[in-house]
């Protein structure tokens, strides 16, 4: 079954123009329309699988949140940014939070690296993953155990101190369902960090449709800043800060290269999301991924 969107989920307008048609690399080379909302400028994939259907375009040894790969100098360089991160993740939870520990929730926890990082810290973690694979790993390597993905409309209101999602919602089909759950369960203190591509980056107007992070039929939803902005507002969510994720740029320049099929690509990529580094260092809103920290109102 495919998904055809007939009302912007940001602004609820019915009217949308073509805006770039995208082929699928990593699992099947199908060729995906994005759509722009001729209102609000938030852009969609159409006719993406429904739910129930989009796991095999999952399916695939390359995709390295699920499969741990790697294999290839892009996952090693993946893996070592990834330790990074992590670090830098748990300080943007310990910095913005309204206490030391608490009660965390990961969405999309992937193979439980975040969680097991905030583990370590006296969290106290619970994951959400679709992945039967990545659950596996994040059990066999780190005794966490993960719920499946309707577990979230299971939790108890006002119960979380801190809803974490690196990379995620933007595979989630029911968009909005899901950003008032989060409202929902999210204690009044509590704060929420999102982090999503950024569709109005450096990287993403040089690419066009060979940028990486369009990632269709994955990426069902594609963010600007002021996008998210306002559909946090339309939850009842404040916007107190937002983080830019340098090196990014780095790993989805290379993998572009990649679907362009230029020679040392990885290379080239890599000089490329240098570039793409220095230009966002001025303005971090161009930067190719977002984090963004959201408080309730």
């Amino acid at each position: 079954m495919k998904i055809h969107t007939r009302i912007c989920p940001v602004c609820g307008s019915t009217d949308f123009i073509p805006f770039l048609s995208c082929k699928d690399y990593l699992a099947t080379e199908e060729v995906f329309d994005i759509e722009l909302c001729n209102s609000c400028g938030f852009a969609i994939t159409q006719d993406f699988p429904s739910e129930d259907e989009i796991g095999r375009y999952y399916d695939a040894p390359e995709y390295v949140s699920h499969s741990d790969t790697q294999k290839g100098i892009i996952n090693i360089l993946y893996h070592w940014a990834r330790r990074l991160a992590l670090k830098s993740k748990s300080k943007i939870v310990m910095r913005y939070a309204s206490k030391k520990t608490g009660k965390l929730l990961d969405i999309g926890s992937g193979t439980g690296y975040f969680l097991n990082r905030m583990k370590s810290l006296k969290w106290i973690v619970t994951g959400i993953e679709k992945s039967e694979a990545a659950c596996k790993y994040a059990k066999s390597k780190f005794d966490i155990d993960c719920q499946h993905s309707e577990y979230l409309y299971d939790i108890s209101e006002k119960t979380k101190d801190v809803i974490t999602m690196w990379h995620v919602l933007e595979h989630l089909e029911h968009l909005n369902r899901v950003m008032e759950h989060l409202g929902k369960i999210l204690k009044d203190d509590g704060i929420a960090v999102i982090a999503l591509p950024n569709k109005d980056s450096f990287d993403a107007a040089h690419y066009k449709q060979y940028w990486a992070a369009y990632d269709v039929p994955r990426h069902l939803w594609h963010f600007s800043p002021a996008d998210f902005e306002h559909l946090a507002r339309r939850h009842h969510f404040e916007l107190i800060d937002i983080r830019p994720m340098y090196l990014d740029a780095f790993y989805i320049s290379m993998l572009s290269e990649k679907h362009k099929g230029t020679f040392l690509g990885s290379l080239v990529g890599l000089c490329k999301g240098g570039w793409f580094f220095l230009r966002t260092l001025g303005n971090k809103k161009r930067s190719s991924s977002l984090i963004y920290i959201l408080k309730k109102k």
